[in-house]
């Protein structure tokens, strides 16, 4: 990520470096507002230089073993710490065979140098709104572990994420791991986007379909507006119609209606509701094919 800043140093803080989960808990509940916790540290000291951010404490998680592992259960499903890094998410064999629009949206973010420091979970709470991850694990079903001093929550995806750099966590909380249940077998899932550039995605789609005699579907655009936005109508339009090319152009148009689109620097709404219908016809063939 990057703003081009005309600052080349951070601004003056205070750095803790936490052995375990405990300690940063503590320090969280000392220093609350006036911290930040940081795990691969992309954003957070793109900010800081840029002056967006200035905390008096940054916490660094990177030393606690247990928010560096990418774990699969079969059966139960996915569950990814806090510092596991886009690369190695994107290097799970279990990523690629059981989530493919998750291993999809991180195999083509940013660069490979980004993707190697940058964390999944990071990416989540940045809320940043043309960030490829958000789209693909809302799609399929994704939900944050949460630790705080008033206990542990896991919160749906869905909900975390309120708007742009605008997260449901309190300044003591951390958010200790991403959780996927287990994908059914039946399950097609696919990643597409038009970006410029290799960091910002004009928009996306992340399309889940679980295959059966009633389709459970998702589409998910991320890049259009403030957040990612489900077209309930479209996914209506799949989850009951017949497969064919006639029902995937139907419901990539109620698609480009349904979604709310916003014009900004990189393109207008008009052009965004257009992308909106190519990229769910292509994720919808994509997944259809499989």
């Amino acid at each position: 990520m990057s703003f081009g800043s005309p600052y080349f140093t951070l601004p003056e803080f205070t750095y803790h470096h936490p052995n375990n989960l405990e300690e940063a808990m503590r320090l969280l509940k000392t220093h609350g507002e006036e911290a930040k916790v940081m795990g691969g540290g992309v954003g957070l000291l793109a900010f800081m230089k840029e002056r967006l951010m200035s905390p008096a404490h940054v916490i660094d998680i990177k030393g606690i073993r247990e928010l560096k592992e990418l774990k699969y259960t079969s059966g139960i499903g996915l569950s990814i710490g806090a510092c596991v890094t886009l690369a190695e998410v994107a290097q799970s064999d279990a990523v690629k065979h059981h989530y493919t629009a998750l291993h999809e949206a991180v195999s083509g973010a940013a660069d490979p140098m980004i993707r190697g420091r940058a964390t999944l979970v990071g990416n989540l709470c940045e809320a940043i709104p043309w960030v490829d991850s958000p789209p693909a694990l809302i799609a399929l079903g994704g939900a944050v572990r949460v630790n705080g001093p008033r206990g542990g929550r896991e919160v749906d995806l869905g909900n975390f994420i309120r708007g742009p750099v605008d997260i449901d966590l309190q300044p003591d909380e951390l958010v200790t791991h991403l959780v996927l249940s287990e994908s059914p077998p039946s399950r097609r899932s696919t990643f597409q986007k038009f970006s410029v550039g290799s960091e910002f995605s004009v928009a996306s789609v992340a399309a889940s379909v679980v295959l059966g005699r009633r389709r459970e579907v998702r589409l998910v655009y991320g890049g259009v507006s403030s957040t990612p936005l489900r077209s309930l109508e479209a996914e209506k339009v799949v989850a009951e119609g017949e497969v064919s090319e006639a029902m995937i152009q139907k419901a990539a148009h109620v698609a480009s209606r349904s979604v709310q689109c916003v014009s900004d620097v990189l393109a207008s709404a008009d052009y965004r509701r257009h992308l909106v219908q190519v990229l769910t016809t292509k994720a919808l063939k994509r997944v259809f094919e499989r």
